[in-house]
């Protein structure tokens, strides 16, 4: 009785398995593979005032970071753009595959030296408060991170004219260029979490998400 029943069994997994395969692309683990990169800065403000569209702070302006700085608290807010790309278009199987991010608990860090070395500085912790949709359209989804710190309590160390040079080389006019001086100071370190039509996947280690793309 045991080998009667045993046989549907082995031939329904067969068939599942197969199906499966048949629905996947031609590497099924393609389905982890949604890449990651930092693509932008917005919103940026030190003490009050939005470096955006600034290439470098007036005399005033300086003196009134430097008086926040120096009275033991410097608050900085702006929100990090990072993109997410999903591969599976159908190139390399047979169908488009859609993706959610689900969660993503991250780490900010930022590099407090403006030479060639990074010189990583933990900003900030978080974690994702919405599902993200990732389509396989051939289309970059931007995930943005909204970010609230005190710079002289985590940065402090820098002193306030050092970290005026690394706030505007990451959030002043030229913030944009993906170079090691600009948004190559900006680390984050995430483990991501994504649904596929195949269930829930999470990466089996932290993503440092930096200037190129990386899966």
């Amino acid at each position: 009785m045991r080998k009667k029943i045993l046989v549907p069994i082995v031939t329904i997994s067969v068939f599942t398995f197969s199906l499966l395969m048949a629905c996947s692309p031609s590497d099924p683990f393609t389905l982890l593979r949604c890449q990651f990169r930092i693509e932008s800065t917005e919103d940026f403000f030190v003490a009050g005032i939005q470096l955006d569209s600034l290439e470098n702070l007036s005399p005033a302006q300086i003196i009134e970071v430097v008086s926040t700085w120096t009275s033991g608290s410097c608050p900085v807010d702006f929100t990090l753009n990072v993109g997410i790309f999903n591969p599976n278009d159908g190139s390399t199987g047979p169908d488009i595959i859609p993706a959610t991010l689900t969660s993503l608990a991250w780490d900010l860090y930022l590099d407090g030296d403006s030479g060639e070395s990074f010189d990583t500085t933990w900003v900030a912790s978080g974690v994702m408060s919405e599902a993200l949709e990732v389509p396989g359209s051939g289309e970059t989804v931007i995930l943005p991170l909204d970010i609230s710190i005190d710079a002289f309590v985590v940065m402090g160390e820098m002193g306030p004219m050092d970290f005026i040079d690394l706030a505007l080389a990451i959030g002043g006019i030229d913030s944009g260029l993906r170079d090691s001086d600009h948004l190559g100071r900006v680390l984050v370190i995430a483990v991501p979490t994504i649904t596929t039509p195949f269930g829930p996947m999470t990466y089996s280690g932290s993503l440092c998400i930096n200037l190129d793309w990386i899966d």
